[in-house]
């Protein structure tokens, strides 16, 4: 190096052998541990214009240990060399027949022996690898990390002067303090890694340090601030204090009528603190016995911080927005995952699916009903078909307010119930239940539907009752309905009345018409004659003969009658009178009686037959 050929430890040695080619074969050795030599990729051959030259090819790596005064931290430079010489062939034994010296580059070298660690902003990272925190910082700032959690640190190593990355391998790179050193190498382009458990420490501090160990030859640390990691670690568990469930603590009855909306509230003890932007989760299992009904997890996202204390809460659908089905017997048991803000998970003692921090037994709390003592009654057992039917239930809430369904179910013909009628309503306590439930008689004449209803108590179903099937009939036309029904049958006959009477009125006009036309002028003489003999008679009584003396009317025999006696005359025939039928009676099942008629008569079109039947129903219409 330089001038200094003469130390036989930077030099390489060169030794031609026969070939069996007839060439000869190059073996290079070299004279110390600064120079590496490669015979695998060094050749001899001849040279193709000078058939008496040899070209000898030597590959080599050139690894140097200068003074220390050669590192002059870029104020001066140098250029390395190399000298090519061969054995004497002449007299004097030192002198070389041939000899060549070259330099290694055409620029001047800074000789650098010293090394830094790269301190640019985000080069050195110390990540914990549970959530990605970096907690590395140019101000050497404490942050907090749990005692147990892996750490990742990363950089890299540059010599002291430039950019130029360290060798691999060449030294130690340590992160640690007077406890505790974890050590690991540079690897190419002078990066390093090592990653370690932080442990726990009963002062509650750390400050880790990353420094430089096991440098080649007087090569120093030359890194202006020495990079630190400063901890506050926390060895100890959050505490779990409490949990409720819509503000009722555990090993209390849970009303299965709040299972789809329950508050969840938590209460949580660290003397660090928590990170809010991490929830705790809340794992609930219902199960009834051994055997599980469901199982989900629920995040806490809102949080209220009180010193050491902080308070999770959400809200909890134990029914799977009404998918599961829940019954006084089944059980909720409920444990917490998660962690305070140094990363200390939550302790699993007592906390886990096997063993629970937390259980409720499920209870049908609320109303009381008795579908046996209720009344329930269709207002029309036998309705038509299409037609509309109301089932009227009353009954009396003996327990506590709160929600329930009176659901109506009709049997198919496939066997099972059908849901058709539904009413949701909130009970009070010691109130009573009024519901009517309409449903359509879907059928034909002579179906029997069978229904049953069901009473359910915060969602679940608490009893069930058998009622009356209702038989399909015909309709049948009632009041009015049956007055017009009536009418409608008998207009043909009324129709027939009315034929009947226009023709007698118009026989006995024509008769009428007739005698007029034929007998008009005798009756009009006769009707004068009378009136002159009544004149006569006004005036002067006229003596009548003895009837003894008048002959007999032409065919009237009246031998062997007995003589009238004197004055005593003939009676005048008696008019005779047509007998006049009695007046109809009509009777009427009404307990009232007959019907009073308007003042205003009968209604158009009405008989008295009629009206004894149905006046009631007209009288009630109006």
């Amino acid at each position: 190096l330089g001038g200094d050929f003469d130390d036989e430890d930077t030099s390489i040695f060169i030794t031609l052998a026969p070939g069996e080619d007839g060439l000869p074969v190059a073996q290079m050795t070299t004279g110390g541990e600064y120079l590496a030599v490669s015979n695998l990729y060094s050749s001899v051959q001849l040279d193709a214009e000078d058939p008496n030259a040899l070209v000898i090819s030597a590959l080599f790596q050139l690894t140097w240990s200068f003074p220390e005064s050669f590192d002059t931290d870029g104020e001066t430079f140098v250029r390395p060399k190399v000298r090519v010489t061969d054995q004497p062939c002449g007299l004097e034994p030192d002198v070389p027949c041939f000899e060549v010296e070259a330099s290694l580059g055409n620029n001047w070298w800074s000789l650098d022996n010293d090394f830094r660690f790269d301190t640019e902003s985000g080069h050195i990272r110390a990540v914990e690898l549970r959530d990605g925190t970096n907690h590395y910082n140019e101000d050497f700032d404490e942050s907090i990390i749990g005692a147990g959690q892996a750490l990742r640190v990363t950089g890299r190593v540059l010599f002291s002067e430039d950019e130029t990355p360290a060798p691999a391998g060449a030294f130690d790179v340590t992160f640690g303090d007077y406890d505790y050193v974890w050590v690991t190498s540079p690897r190419a382009d002078g990066e390093f890694s090592l990653d370690l458990l932080v442990p726990g420490i009963r002062s509650g501090y750390l400050d880790l340090k990353l420094g430089l160990d096991d440098l080649p030859g007087l090569a120093e640390d030359q890194t202006d601030t020495v990079p630190r990691v400063r901890f506050i670690v926390d060895s100890s568990s959050p505490t779990l204090a409490a949990v409720t469930l819509s503000r009722i603590e555990a090993g209390q009855a849970l009303p299965i009528g709040q299972a789809n909306d329950l508050l969840v509230q938590l209460e949580t003890l660290d003397d660090h603190g928590f990170d809010a932007d991490e929830s705790a989760v809340l794992h609930y299992r219902v199960r009834a016995g051994e055997a599980e009904i469901s199982r989900g997890a629920l995040e806490l996202p809102d949080t209220t911080p009180f010193g050491e204390q902080f308070f999770w809460s959400g809200t909890l659908d134990l029914t799977d927005a009404g998918a599961t089905t829940l019954l006084p017997t089944y059980v909720v048991d409920v444990w917490v995952s998660g962690s305070d803000a140094a990363g200390n998970p939550f302790d699993t003692t007592s906390n886990t699916v096997m063993t629970p921090f937390a259980t409720w037994p499920l209870s049908l709390i609320g109303p009381s009903i008795d579908l046996e003592t209720a009344t329930a009654l269709w207002d029309d057992p036998s309705p038509a078909p299409k037609s509309t039917a109301s089932l009227d239930i009353q009954t009396t809430n003996d327990g506590g307010s709160g929600d329930i369904s009176f659901v109506l179910q009709r049997r198919q013909d496939a066997g099972f119930w059908a849901e058709i009628a539904r009413e949701d309503l909130t009970a009070a306590a010691g109130s009573d239940v009024q519901v009517q439930l309409s449903v359509m008689a879907d059928g034909e004449v002579g179906d029997r539907l069978e229904h049953r209803l069901l009473l359910l108590v915060d969602g679940v179903e608490a009893q069930r009752l058998p009622l009356a099937p209702l038989l399909l009939t015909e309709e049948v036309a009632r009041d009015g309905d049956a007055l017009r029904e009536d009418i409608g049958e008998q207009r043909f006959s009324l129709f027939l009345y009315v034929i009947t009477m226009l023709s007698l009125s118009a026989a006995v006009w024509m008769l009428v018409v007739y005698r007029r036309m034929a007998y008009g002028d005798e009756n009009t003489a006769s009707e004068d004659q009378t009136k002159a003999v009544m004149a006569e008679m006004n005036e002067a009584p006229k003596a009548l003969p003895e009837l003894g003396d008048l002959p007999p009317p032409p065919g009237l025999n009246l031998e062997g009658s007995t003589p009238l006696p004197p004055g005593l005359n003939m009676p005048a025939p008696e008019p005779v009178v047509e007998a006049t039928p009695p007046a109809p009676t009509y009777t009427t099942d009404d307990p009232r009686g007959l019907p009073p008629k308007p003042p205003t008569g009968l209604p158009a079109g009405w008989t008295e037959e009629q009206w004894a039947h149905y006046g009631w129903s007209y009288l009630d219409a109006q």
